[in-house]
């Protein structure tokens, strides 16, 4: 079964085939925290792998590579989203389903893109930060 449903399957493949670089989804595998009530015996880690090898699957500049316990990644599973393979890019914490797959999908298209999307006043603001910056995002359908 696909990770995704057929029509937007292709819709996906459209967009990773236009991606002007290569992106690797690296999913970070490790101790993973009491799952919520009501989740019963799911296999996080290896739901959340399956998931980011189905979307590698669709397109040919996208690759997954998992590791257990990389250093840098506080929480398990993850899938941090990496331009050209580098060590930095967008990390996405816990398990992409439903509508935060379209996060996820949306990452993988921005990563690929050889030009930012964001606005050049953006671009401008972020180039005078004297410091690294993380920020946390949270997504949620409510």
């Amino acid at each position: 079964m696909g990770v995704v449903r057929a029509e937007d399957e292709v819709k996906i493949r459209g967009w990773f085939a236009e991606l002007d670089r290569p992106v690797e989804l690296l999913v970070a595998l490790g101790p993973e925290e009491a799952p919520p009530a009501g989740a019963g015996d799911m296999d996080f880690g290896a739901e959340t792998l399956r998931l980011a090898e189905g979307l590698a699957a669709l397109g040919e500049s996208v690759t997954c590579r998992v590791e257990e316990e990389p250093p840098g990644f506080p929480r398990f599973p993850s899938i941090s989203i990496r331009p050209d393979g580098r060590d930095a890019g967008v990390r996405y914490d816990g398990l992409p389903w439903g509508y935060e797959m379209g996060s996820l999908v949306g990452g993988v298209v921005e990563a690929g893109r050889s030009e930012s999307s964001l606005r050049p006043e953006s671009i401008t603001a972020l180039e005078e930060l004297d410091r690294d910056l993380t920020l946390d995002v949270f997504v949620t359908p409510t």
